[in-house]
């Protein structure tokens, strides 16, 4: 079932001066939530290795200056002579004039949206220098290669998106350092390992899909602590293991989505305790036991396909 692409206002103050923008997050995957969002109006060149992207030296520079570098990084790294669009890259004009970047008064970037604009490569680990970012959207692209930890430096972060790619190894847990974010999506990618359980300290997300990967291993019970959490799916990889009991401490969950994952033993009682539970997809597993009677009014559940009875 498709969902419509969330929008998050943000407002980042500079100097005094406040600056409101809307940002997208992703969704849920083809078969759970929304992950073909509408797409983003997508932004020319000189290749350089993505070793030599990353030896940027930031001594003495304005933050503009380091931002620049930064971008400079990212788009020798990724083919950006072969962009979808990238006007004004590599130029002399100020960066808020490139292609899908968002830049404060004082130049720094802030947001950095190039959704479905033909990217193509890895991501280069300079990308953590943009300390001011507080939305970075690469998804719907042909990225490939792994997440650099070295993102789990921008403090500022709210949005993640790098769904739709073609990213593969581990999840770093350094993106459990980002008290910031609001929007953590992931999905359909080639994303292996465990959950990392540092990101039960994202003490401020909203919504989290790591939906169609690879991932194994248990769901960690740490992400129990994501009591502002509305919308988490994992649905489509090969987690095992019971569904944690700290689940049914997400008192603000409005969808959770576990589908088609190895998960074995009984529902969790506790989940129960959802009172703002409207969606909750647990096909596709071994479960047994039987559902608590406490989710038997579910709208929109697949509760009925599980094949178990009402406790």
């Amino acid at each position: 079932m498709e969902r419509m692409i969330r929008l998050i206002p943000a407002i980042v103050l500079v100097m005094g001066l406040p600056l409101t923008l809307l940002a997208c997050g992703g969704g849920e995957s083809s078969e759970s939530s929304a992950a073909d969002q509408a797409a983003r109006e997508p932004a020319a060149s000189e290749s350089t290795s993505t070793e030599e992207s990353e030896s940027i030296t930031t001594s003495g520079s304005t933050s503009a200056e380091t931002d620049r570098e930064a971008l400079i990084a990212l788009y020798n790294a990724t083919d950006g002579a072969n962009w979808t669009n990238n006007e004004n890259w590599l130029s002399g004009n100020p960066l808020g004039e490139w292609y899908g970047v968002t830049t404060d008064s004082l130049g720094s970037v802030i947001s950095l949206d190039l959704y479905q604009n033909g990217l193509s490569g890895e991501i280069p680990s300079g990308l953590g220098r943009l300390t001011n970012l507080f939305d970075l959207s690469l998804g719907g692209n042909q990225l490939s290669g792994g997440i650099p930890a070295d993102l789990g430096r921008l403090s500022s972060l709210e949005i993640l998106y790098l769904g739709d790619n073609q990213l593969s190894g581990e999840i770093p847990a350094e993106l459990g350092e980002l008290s910031n974010l609001r929007q953590l999506y992931l999905l359909k990618n080639a994303l292996s390992g465990e959950i990392p359980a540092e990101l039960g300290q994202l003490s401020n997300l909203l919504w989290l899909d790591f939906s169609n990967n690879q991932l194994s291993g248990e769901i960690p019970a740490e992400l129990g602590n994501l009591s502002n959490l509305e919308e988490l799916s994992f649905a489509s990889n090969d987690l095992s293991g019971e569904i944690p009991a700290e689940m049914g401490e997400l008192s603000n969950l409005i969808l959770l989505s576990l589908w088609q994952n190895e998960l074995r033993g009984e529902i969790p009682d506790e989940l129960g305790k959802l009172s703002n539970l409207e969606d909750l997809r647990l096909a596709g597993n071994n479960l047994s036991g039987c559902v608590p009677a406490a989710l038997r009014d579910l709208d929109d559940s697949d509760l009925v396909s599980l094949e178990l009875p009402f406790c």
